[in-house]
């Protein structure tokens, strides 16, 4: 605990800005398959190596997962009841987590829910099927350590949405057909008769998915498929997802910004969940110098990156500065704030 003696603020910060998202994504305005409205999802911890960042990572993911794992001076959020699911993903290079354990680690979080999400997982069978014929990935999942920390349901639910989607759509002589034969057939039969199954009926760009060429490209934006289905569950099962993305200082300098650009995506394409970004540097993505090397830049589309570095401390709370998403962490005096943070709390 003795790390965490002047973490409260950062633990405010967390649960305000999680209340704020929950409001939003519950307002009768909110459209997951909205992909031109601003982000206000993500929340960015940057400070010196050594600051403790991965630690407030961890002791956040804790804290989310249940309030016994919460320190008794961070209090009660005020979203307290709602169903919030942390999942942490280390970014370190010594870690070797590549794009596609970053998709995968997400949804073998998200088998904690019971069921399968058949959008998303036909999709990737079939990118599973293509990039890596001949290679289970259940061997992989438990290879990599996923099975182990997250059961293995996932698996067993991605078979699960092969057979009902097969069943829905009548294709004969599927029973016992091979996962990857079986793949090919739904994907074929679904981009004529989509409508016919229930479950997939509304997910507007699953066709269009499926007709891409299934390569890395096509699985930097399934992400959307699994936002879609978690909008989807209904009001008894909504769980939102929190995605901590640590030691991000890894992730950009990577030939040419190529992962911080797949990763950005997922963020911008899973606006139904919160991620919370701890690293080195402050998180650029608000910058208008920035076209063509990311997706989604500047200020209009990531608001609260794009505060200021001069916003007094007494300032950050109120308008226009209500909504800090990017805080330098450290003693928090009024000099170590980047963004303007006050002490008490409060994006």
């Amino acid at each position: 605990m003795e790390a965490f003696t002047n973490r409260q603020m950062q633990w405010e910060l967390v649960a305000a800005a999680l209340g704020d998202h929950l409001r939003q994504i519950t307002g009768a305005a909110f459209d997951v398959e909205d992909l031109e409205r601003p982000r206000h999802n993500v929340m960015v911890f940057h400070g010196v190596g050594g600051i403790g960042k991965t630690t407030l990572s961890r002791k956040l993911e804790a804290a989310l997962a249940g309030a016994d794992q919460r320190p008794a001076q961070w209090g009660e959020p005020a979203w307290s009841g709602k169903r919030i699911l942390p999942v942490r993903i280390d970014l370190a290079r010594s870690a070797g987590t590549s794009f596609e354990d970053v998709v995968l680690t997400i949804r073998a979080a998200l088998a904690e829910l019971g069921r399968p999400l058949p959008a998303f997982d036909i999709a990737l069978r079939r990118y599973w099927e293509s990039q890596h014929p001949g290679e289970s990935l259940e061997e992989y999942l438990r290879r990599g350590g996923l099975g182990a920390r997250f059961g293995k349901a996932m698996p067993q639910q991605m078979q699960s949405a092969l057979a009902d989607v097969a069943q829905a759509l009548l294709l004969p002589g599927t029973v016992g057909t091979a996962v990857g034969a079986l793949v090919g057939s739904l994907t074929r039969a679904l981009r004529e008769h989509r409508q016919t199954v229930r479950a997939l009926a509304g997910c507007a760009r699953l066709a269009d998915l499926l007709e891409a060429e299934a390569d890395l490209e096509a699985l930097s934006f399934y992400p959307h498929l699994l936002a879609w289905e978690l909008a989807q569950l209904p009001a008894d099962k909504h769980v939102m997802p929190v995605i901590l993305l640590d030691t991000f200082e890894d992730v950009g300098d990577r030939t040419h910004r190529d992962l911080e650009r797949l990763i950005q995506r997922v963020v911008w394409l899973m606006p139904n969940c919160f991620f919370v970004i701890t690293g080195r540097s402050r998180l650029q993505w608000a910058d208008a110098a920035l076209p063509g090397q990311l997706d989604y830049t500047g200020p209009t589309a990531w608001p609260g990156l794009a505060l200021p570095a001069a916003v007094p401390a007494a300032r950050a709370a109120q308008p226009p500065y209500g909504r800090v998403r990017q805080v330098l962490i450290g003693d928090f005096t009024d000099c170590a704030v980047s963004v303007g943070v006050t002490r008490r709390g409060g994006p």
